[in-house]
């Protein structure tokens, strides 16, 4: 097993070429970064018609790549704020069907123990995706840096892939936040907390799935925590439903946010919505264009997201 730790930010597909160039431009002037080929990748999800595995926090899948099949099952790990970190594990197999007895080696959330599960699993959606790569050293730390463009699939409609991947692959987070804010500071890019799994269910449910607001209300790295990522998934909700109506509550989310900050990024939070709120004078159609190139968003939810693990991850 390992322990996936990466940062996902969202990117536009205008902007994606520029992406490209920017970390070509970074390797070109490095004797240790470098671009690897890039990939075409199939992955097929499975899960049961009531999605068993999906509420456990499972997710299941099979990806073929040049000419090759990996299994992976994925937990849902441990909560960090803005980031996944998760459970992983990997195996090459012979084709594209799933061998159960390779689960033996995964320990499986209570009600997935007895795999009574197996017999019910249907692949409920697909991605299809051109994935670029690039190996980044930041700060002494060495990342995967991954391009991704494509589609998820469904019985139930499609949704767009266009993300940005940072995988931390040896030192510590520092070095994945650092060159992070290097790319906020050239291009537009967010950060995401929805996984390519968590799209393809929600082509089916059609919901947005917010995170569960803290039982401890006088805890305030807790609250802060909470209504960041609030603020995070409202901000991929307006682009996903294309619905500026969205605007206000992700203002109130900052709102509530900025009272449990520093003084420091409380400020950089009010002027960014100072920003946001001339945003509300655009013509209709044009304001979500216009937050889609706005590099003060991410270099704000960057900054703030650092801090918030700073404060809950131990020294």
């Amino acid at each position: 097993m390992a322990i996936e730790l990466e940062l996902k930010l969202m990117i536009q597909a205008e902007y994606l070429k520029s992406a490209s160039d920017f970390l070509d431009g970074i390797c070109a002037l490095s004797d240790t970064d470098e671009r690897q080929p890039t990939l075409s990748l199939m992955n097929a999800y499975f899960d049961t018609e009531n999605a068993s595995l999906m509420q456990a926090g499972m997710a299941l899948r099979i990806r073929a790549v040049n000419g090759k099949f990996i299994q992976t099952v994925k937990t849902r790990g441990s909560n960090r704020v803005g980031m996944h970190a998760r459970g992983e594990w990997e195996w090459l197999v012979p084709s594209d069907k799933l061998d159960f007895s390779l689960f033996k080696d995964v320990p499986l959330p209570n009600e997935l123990e007895d795999m009574s599960w197996q017999d019910q699993l249907l692949e409920v959606y697909r991605t299809d995706f051109e994935r670029q790569v690039w190996n980044i050293e930041s700060q002494g730390s060495k990342m995967e840096v991954v391009c991704d463009q494509g589609l998820v699939t469904s019985p139930y409609g499609e949704d767009t892939i266009c993300e940005l991947e940072l995988e931390l692959k040896e030192g510590d987070e520092a070095g994945l936040y650092h060159f992070a804010l290097e790319l906020a500071e050239n291009l537009p890019v967010q950060v995401s907390v929805v996984s390519k799994a968590q799209k393809g269910v929600r082509l089916k449910y059609g919901k947005i799935e917010f995170p569960n607001k803290p039982l401890n209300t006088t805890d305030n790295i807790e609250l802060a925590s909470y209504w960041y990522e609030v603020w995070l998934v409202y901000w991929e909700a307006i682009h996903f439903m294309q619905d500026e109506v969205l605007l206000q509550p992700l203002r109130h989310s900052i709102a509530e946010l900025q009272k449990y900050l520093p003084k420091k990024l409380e400020k950089q939070l009010e002027r960014l919505d100072d920003e946001l709120s001339l945003c509300l004078m655009d013509d209709e159609g044009e304001m979500i264009k216009k937050l889609a190139g706005m590099k003060q968003v991410g270099l704000a939810m960057l900054t703030i997201g650092q801090w918030l693990n700073q404060q809950t991850v131990p020294s």
